[in-house]
């Protein structure tokens, strides 16, 4: 019997806005599938805004979204899409994904309520900023533009 596969090329912003929520919800069942290799780009992840020093994640795999989500990269039980601190006055800015729709908020420095990623999520980041740096992708893409 032959074996079908399956490949997934571009999903435009739509689609992930409204499968995240799923995805996020059911992502213990999503790790290790070839569906993890997947890449979301079009949106960024992490960056740091500064003259010198600034960088973009702007792609990532389902699988290292899922390892974040897993790790901490929620915010009140909601799955974060975009974290960045702003260079200039130390402000934290966030997005996340509600019922198909994108949220952002900003928090000054000194916010009791602003979201502090876990060590965990930092050495991810880190790792992913250094994958981007080099050019590593997958062959399938997602594409969200958000």
């Amino acid at each position: 019997m032959p074996q079908v596969r399956y490949s997934m090329k571009t999903v435009d912003r739509v689609w992930f806005l409204s499968h995240c929520e799923w995805i996020y919800n059911n992502r213990h069942r999503l790790e290790g599938r070839p569906c993890a290799d997947f890449v979301l780009t079009g949106f960024v992840i992490n960056s740091f805004a500064c003259p010198y020093y600034g960088y973009a994640i702007d792609k990532i795999t389902i699988g290292n979204l899922i390892k974040l989500w897993n790790n901490g990269f929620v915010y009140n039980n909601l799955p974060l899409i975009h974290y960045r601190i702003s260079h200039g006055d130390s402000s934290t800015n966030i997005s996340y994904i509600y019922r198909g729709k994108v949220f952002s908020h900003r928090f000054l420095w000194n916010d009791e309520k602003k979201y502090v990623p876990t060590e965990e999520v930092k050495r991810i980041l880190k790792e992913l900023r250094l994958m981007t740096e080099c050019g590593k992708t997958q062959k399938i893409h997602i594409e969200c533009k958000i």
